[in-house]
């Protein structure tokens, strides 16, 4: 197990301390004093110093020291911690530094800000590096989970759930809690990759979907026998509708002698109606002939204006193209030489890095560390080396990346070229464009739109000939438009069979109607038996759900409180209407956590902790507020710090 132990804290100038070192026992220290003295402060300079944040998470938050509601200037505020990790010794320290900077033309320095300098082991080292190094430690978050006996219980209950469901080393899925059960087993069959919830939820409302529907049908039913027709006698109306269609034939047959007469009459005169349309169709031909010409020589005529206009338009969409591409790779050379700034500065940077490096010299200790003697010449002379070559190697990469950069800029540098060039070849091309526009334009001003000439009837010869063809044939038409062609009788007997058959065919289509609404009615009794059964299905899937959602409660539940001692975790609650639904409440002698005792409350946590350090192998300093209202905090496998509230006017450490 990896163990951190804190030994000594250093606060300088830091939250209103203006200097302070406390030392700290390898297992219990208690610190004691009056209100307001500073014992939470060393909880606060503790997770400053590794993460830059307070208790509550903020970050670098009112650091400084405080006088009459100012902060002090000219002063940094500083923690440096003495750790032991694995038996071994680490020193570490975050100052919080004032920038003072003097401006041009000002005689005195202004505050500009602040900035954070890291230390390891009195070694300066940048931010990231320093976090890096804090978190092969121990990550932030598994940090405060097992140094804070409040923090756990505090976090949002998906984030505590989740770490449950973590150190039980299992996700419980439906799979496991269903083993050995046939029916739980059938039941995850049927989900097909759905979610339990979702499946809960669909087959609900398919169940009152299903209710509904068959709720609907019994009416359904009663509205058909009511619309029913009643039963008839279907041979007799048959043979009666057979008879009355061999008196209708009958009819139809006299009727058809004496037409056929009056037919020859009437297609005599269609036969002239006829020729006289056709002659009509061709004085239409010959006047549409005409006018077509007409047109013809217009367009002929105005041809070269045409021309001229379709020339104009081309090269106006095209200098709209060219100015579209011109705007298209201008904004990408502003693109490219903004990518070439971004690339300067960070040669410069480099530029920069490469010098601070080059002027690093080496400051080892030429001195054994226990004896204080003068190291042998070889040793000295090796760690020169190996510091040289690190130098060296690092410089080199330096240069390797200067020399990407440069050669990123070049290639920048040539594609710019590129578009730029582009740029003035079609600048040029528009001027000449619309210099050519503007020419045509001028000639198009000039060039009159030729009309096409009217046609007039009576002046072409081909029509007046087809006139008086026509006029000939109208002569011999005949004015006697009725002809002798009375079959009033027998249409009129016709007619009232007709009204008697349709009547009879009205009733004898009331059988196939009737047979209709008997599958009809056949249909929905099947489709009730068919609903019936499958809300008896789902209610079985329901029961079945209920049961396995009260064993997967109870498994999980059982699964994870077994890893604790004191504290028990509601994993499930229930809606109204009886559904589980997740949570994750810690329980303290079966009331929830946040209505516990004080003392029942920390407990809970280092209960929590204990499990979390097993679970992570890894300790480290468990900071315990109030222990004024704890009798027998539970014993923990780690560093404890006590805070606690007593009479003493000045902080007391033991």
């Amino acid at each position: 197990m990896k163990k951190v132990v804190l030994k000594r804290l250093t606060l300088t100038n830091f939250k209103g301390e203006k200097s302070r070192t406390t030392n700290f026992n390898a297992d219990i220290t208690t610190i004691a004093g009056d209100n307001g003295l500073g014992k939470t402060r060393h909880f606060d300079a503790f997770l400053w110093l590794l993460f830059g944040k307070d208790t509550l998470g903020r970050e670098n938050y009112e650091i400084k020291t405080r006088v009459n509601g100012k902060e002090l200037r000219k002063v940094d505020s500083s923690v440096e911690g003495v750790l032991e990790i694995n038996g071994e010794t680490c020193t570490l320290k975050r100052v919080w530094a004032e920038d003072w900077v003097k401006s041009q033309g000002e005689l005195e320095p202004s505050y500009k800000g602040n900035h954070t300098d890291c230390f390891w082991n009195e070694t300066p080292i940048n931010v990231t590096e320093y976090k890096k190094r804090v978190a092969s430690i121990i990550d932030e978050t598994v940090f405060k989970m097992i140094t804070n006996p409040v923090f756990f219980a505090t976090m949002h209950w998906k984030n505590q759930r989740e770490q449950l469901f973590q150190l039980a080393g299992t996700s419980f899925t439906d799979r496991e809690i269903a083993a050995g059960n046939p029916e739980f087993e059938k039941l995850l069959d049927s989900i097909s990759g759905k979610s339990f919830s979702d499946y809960k939820k669909e087959i609900a409302t398919k169940k009152k979907n299903l209710k509904d529907a068959l709720k609907d049908i019994q009416p359904r039913i009663d509205q058909t026998y009511k619309i029913m027709p009643e039963e008839k006698n279907w041979d007799e109306l048959t043979n009666q509708k057979n008879n009355i269609d061999e008196q209708i034939r009958d009819i139809d047959g006299k009727i058809a002698d004496h037409s056929k007469y009056i037919k020859g009459l009437y297609d005599e005169e269609q036969k002239k109606v006829q020729k006289i349309n056709d002659l009509k169709k061709k004085q239409k031909e010959v006047i549409y002939n005409a006018q077509n010409d007409a047109t013809e020589a217009a367009n002929k005529a105005n041809s070269e204006r045409r021309n001229l206009l379709n020339q104009i338009n081309a090269d106006k969409n095209q200098v709209s193209h060219l100015n579209a591409q011109i705007e298209r790779d201008t904004k990408s050379v502003g693109n490219i030489n903004t990518n070439i700034a971004n690339v300067t500065k960070q040669q410069d940077d480099l530029r920069n890095t490469w010098f601070a490096e080059d002027a690093k010299q080496y400051s080892g200790d030429s001195h054994c560390p226990h004896c204080g003697q003068l190291l042998p010449e070889s040793m000295r002379q090796n760690a020169i080396n190996i510091f040289n070559e690190t130098k060296k190697k690092k410089l080199a990469e330096i240069t390797s990346e200067g020399k990407q950069l440069q050669a990123k800029i070049d290639s920048y540098k040539a594609e710019a070229k590129t578009y730029n060039d582009g740029i003035e070849k079609n600048k040029a091309e528009v001027v000449r464009l619309t210099n050519t526009i503007n020419t045509n334009e001028a000639t198009l001003a000039n060039t009159p739109l030729v009309t096409a000439a009217p046609v007039v009837n009576t002046d072409l010869k081909d029509w007046v000939d087809l006139e008086n063809q026509i006029q000939a044939i109208s002569a011999t038409l005949s004015t006697d438009t009725t002809p002798n062609a009375d079959n009033s009788e027998l249409t009129a007997q016709k007619a009232e069979l007709v009204e008697q058959r349709d009547a009879i065919i009205k009733d004898l289509n009331t059988k196939d109607e009737i047979a209709k609404l008997t599958k009809e009615i056949d249909s929905l009794n099947s489709q009730a038996k068919d609903y019936a059964q499958q809300i008896a299905d789902i209610e079985k899937s329901e029961f079945t759900m209920a049961e396995f959602s009260k064993k997967k409660i109870e498994d999980c539940e059982t699964r994870i409180n077994s890893m604790f001692k004191i504290v028990k975790f509601r994993l499930f609650d229930y809606t109204i209407e009886g559904n589980e639904s997740e949570t994750c409440v810690p329980m303290v002698n079966g009331v929830p956590w946040n209505t516990a005792n004080d003392a029942g409350k920390v407990n809970a946590g280092l209960d929590i902790i204990n499990t979390l350090i097993r679970f992570y192998d890894v300790s480290a300093p468990i900071f315990i507020d109030r222990k004024e209202s704890i009798n027998q905090p539970m014993p923990m496998d780690a560093q404890v710090i006590y805070l606690k509230v007593t009479e003493d006017k000045e902080l007391k450490v033991y």
